[in-house]
């Protein structure tokens, strides 16, 4: 009896220490999770409903490594004190998780590894919850109007989301899936050399990073299960307890403080010009001028001798004079871009640019030869140009290779089996042509449409320190992450974007400055204290260019905790009033600031001069001080109604001004442009012109029609149609045979067009068919090329002769209504 007592206690006594610590560990005031003996997470549980937020019916190891491209998930696990040991049996793994449960929220972090092989990465997830209304891409929530789970890394190492190598606006940390939401996080090995598919090049390398980042040791998470009106708070509590970046405007962290929205005027100060950029910044209201285009280089950034003649104190001259009158001033670059004319390439290449299809050189070479033939066909992915006559020379990157210190540029590449790199340049950007043995390192230098090159990680360092350098000695306050997504080059996938940022950071004297950037990234999250998406250049009409895409992402950025921006407008010789008190309006109605391309002289080139700048003052002041009420923000959000503003007595007022509704039936989106000069056809905001409809002929399967078939729309009763056909002058070929068809209205055009070619319809029976250079070639009357459409969706048609199987020409449309 004595014996079976004695065996009952050892039995309660080891299930009692196997179960309560661990239970202990796993749970704090708001939640609990459940793991089973093979390390499968069975249960989220919400403490107040009581509900398990795990989705039903799903199961995942709470660690999954990768060796050699195999994956390997928790066989079992034990608890040893804080510390969690997870065995991954087939992968002759162990990994040491220390577990600390704090009142709001869990963290877990990798404190030692043994395996047998070599650990590439750890995943955590993905983790599958019910919560899923609104969800937080790139900091990693998901949460309703009640509850917000979230899983959150808490050094650079420690990734949210899972990895890609290509680009994308919003990170991935949280996902909208059937059902519910996904949370992930990961950490890679960073020691060894890589070869990797990176961004927008092939076989490209990625080099070891040189300091505790290249282990996965060190890894850090944080998993949260709160109320969701406490969301905000939490995370701010996670980040100072946890000390991650948190960086402040003034004394109110960035992510809460309405500074972070304020509008700001990108004008070219210099040192003859700064008193009149302050000038009208102050007549608007505007406490922040920012510099577009700052730099004469990208890498070890020089300033523009003819700008600021004493290099970086002259901008600190322009800051400290703006500063006296309650502006700061900032600068923008292309984070990690570097041009071509920088110490970095010029005129001896840095060894740290990246290098993509390193091989050998299969023959001697002097110094005039203009092939080279490279040893390893393997390498051709890295080389090899497809469809080259199809890219836009605007965005023809650079196809340059590296020979020891010498740059030297190709065309294009042999495809008979031997690559062969054929007229080439010698001794580009400033380096010297040289002769080159056989067996000499080959390798293509890492470009893109901006004609540049980039660094690698540890390269990259360096020019986040110089930047931060350029920021400290010049004292400026603002700047824009922009091409953030250059990061990816490195081969590090958006590790290499967040770490440029936190290097730069690192290295700033006062780190609360205002940033934005291209995409929001995981780690830069904590940085950013707005996003600002949206460009000018894509449409003639002020209210057109970008218009869905700027809308959409609000939504995106409220739910990421972000503070918003309506992107960049331009204001200058055409921008009217009305087109101000629409932008400033919207703008409010999202609790977003705007930020203007404006020139130093604005006041002699607009007669509205002096009304616009005082509606930004009368809108940014009434938006900043928090005078409009939520049904008011629900009036402004709609973009084609707007309204006037008259403060009274502390309150704002709207004014009723006008209703339209945008041609084609929707906005423009991110992808989509207007490049349809003005001097064909002439964008208003009653009357815009519609994005450009693109098509090019060619027969895919036997019998399909080639035309492409469009939905427009019309926003009133029955009007005529206007319209422009252009070929555009890149094209190697004339065409002729073209329709287009409206309803049932259909029209054949007699003209061939030669590249740069356009026909003109303005409404009327008359049909031009205009030159490149404007000149009418031919003029006809053609009954039939009158269209008219209806108010609502009209399906239009369109096409041109093809040549069967063998792709035509790219052709773009235009279309405007004429009442």
């Amino acid at each position: 009896m004595n014996k079976l007592f004695l065996l009952l206690m050892l039995v309660y006594c080891t299930a009692a220490c196997t179960i309560s610590p661990t239970k202990s560990l796993l749970e704090n005031d708001h939640f609990k999770i459940s793991i089973d003996d093979e390390g499968q997470l069975t249960e989220l549980l919400e403490k107040k409903s009581g509900k398990n937020l795990v989705m039903p019916g799903y199961s995942i190891s709470m660690l999954t490594i990768e060796c050699d491209g195999n994956s390997y998930p928790i066989s079992n696990w034990e608890y040893s004190g804080e510390t969690m040991k997870f065995k991954f049996a087939e992968a002759g793994a162990e990994i040491d998780v220390k577990v600390e449960s704090k009142s709001d929220y869990l963290t877990f972090e990798i404190t030692n590894i043994n395996s047998e092989k070599l650990i590439d990465k750890v995943t955590w997830g993905p983790y599958h919850v019910l919560p899923s209304e609104k969800i937080g891409q790139s900091i990693g929530i998901t949460y309703d109007d009640t509850i917000a789970v979230g899983f959150m890394g808490l050094n650079l190492k420690s990734r949210g989301g899972f990895e890609i190598l290509q680009r994308e606006r919003f990170g991935n940390a949280a996902q909208k899936i059937e059902g519910g939401a996904s949370l992930t996080g990961f950490v890679r090995d960073r020691s060894t050399y890589r070869v990797v598919d990176n961004w927008e090049q092939k076989l490209g390398q990625a080099v070891p990073v040189n300091d505790g980042d290249a282990e996965i040791t060190g890894a850090k998470f944080a998993m949260y299960c709160v109320p969701a009106e406490s969301l905000t708070t939490v995370i701010e509590k996670i980040v100072l307890e946890e000390k991650l970046p948190h960086i402040k405007n003034g004394d109110t962290w960035n992510k809460i403080s309405n500074y972070s929205t304020s509008s700001k005027f990108i004008m070219p100060f210099n040192v003859e010009n700064i008193d009149d950029c302050i000038d009208v910044a102050q007549k608007a209201g505007i406490t922040c001028v920012y510099h577009g285009g700052i730099f004469e280089t990208w890498g070890t950034f020089k300033v523009r001798e003819s700008d600021f003649p004493n290099g970086y104190q002259s901008v600190r001259e322009c800051s400290d004079k703006a500063e006296k009158k309650g502006i700061n001033l900032g600068a923008h670059t292309l984070t990690n871009f570097i041009t071509t004319n920088d110490p970095l390439v010029t005129p001896k290449p840095d060894p740290g640019l990246v290098q993509a299809g390193i091989t050998k050189l299969g023959n001697d070479i002097s110094e005039t030869d203009n092939e080279l033939w490279l040893a390893e066909e393997s390498m051709r992915p890295a080389y090899y140009e497809p469809n080259l006559d199809k890219v836009k020379p605007r965005w023809r990157e650079h196809t340059a290779v590296r020979i020891g210190d010498e740059i030297i540029e190709y065309a294009y590449s042999t495809a008979d089996g031997k690559l062969i790199l054929k007229d080439c340049k010698r001794g580009v950007f400033g380096t010297k042509a040289v002769a080159h043995k056989k067996g000499e390192q080959v390798a293509r230098l890492m470009s893109h449409g901006y004609k540049v090159f980039f660094p690698n990680i540890n390269l990259q360092d360096q020019m986040a320190k110089n930047l931060a350098r350029f920021f400290n000695e010049a004292n400026l306050k603002r700047i824009s992450f922009d091409g953030i997504e250059g990061g990816l080059a490195c081969g590090h996938g958006r590790y290499g974007s967040d770490r440029f940022v936190k290097v730069f950071y690192d290295n700033l004297e006062n780190p609360n400055i205002v940033a934005n950037s291209s995409d929001v990234t995981h780690f830069g999250w904590h940085y950013f204290s707005n996003e600002s998406w949206g460009e000018p250049w894509t449409s003639q009409n002020f209210r057109e260019a970008h218009l869905d895409h700027r809308i959409k992402v609000q939504k995106g950025l409220k739910e990421d905790l972000l503070p918003r921006k309506m992107g960049q407008f331009s204001i200058n010789e055409r921008t009217t009033k009305n087109d101000i008190v629409w932008v400033m309006g919207l703008g409010a109605g999202f609790d977003a600031g705007v930020d203007f391309y404006i020139s130093p002289n604005f006041e002699e080139i607009n007669q509205e001069s002096e009304g616009i700048l005082s509606e930004i003052k009368k809108w940014e002041n009434a938006r900043m001080n928090g005078l409009f009420t939520e049904e008011q923000k629900r009036k402004l959000r709609d973009p084609y109604t707007f309204y006037g503003l008259s403060i009274e007595d502390g309150h704002a007022r709207l004014v009723f001004i006008e209703s339209w509704a945008p041609e084609g039936g929707r906005a423009q989106g991110e992808n989509e442009s207007n490049t349809l000069p003005a001097t064909i056809l002439a964008s208003t905001p009653e009357s815009p012109v519609s994005i450009d409809y693109k098509h090019t002929n060619m027969t895919t399967e036997p019998g399909k029609p080639t035309s492409s078939s469009w939905e427009y729309f019309c926003a009133g009763a029955t009007q005529k149609l206007q319209y422009a056909i252009r070929l555009p002058k890149t094209s190697k070929e004339a065409i002729k045979g073209v329709y287009l068809k409206v309803g049932t209205q259909k029209a054949l055009f007699p003209f061939t067009l030669e590249p740069g070619d356009y026909i003109l319809n303005e409404g009327s029976k008359t049909l031009k068919h205009y030159s490149e250079n404007h000149q009418v070639k031919d003029e006809i009357i053609l009954e039939e090329s009158c269209f008219t459409v209806n108010e609502g969706r009209n399906v239009i048609e369109f096409d041109y002769k093809g040549k069967g199987r063998t792709e035509g020409p790219e052709m773009i449309v235009n279309f405007r209504t004429k009442k």
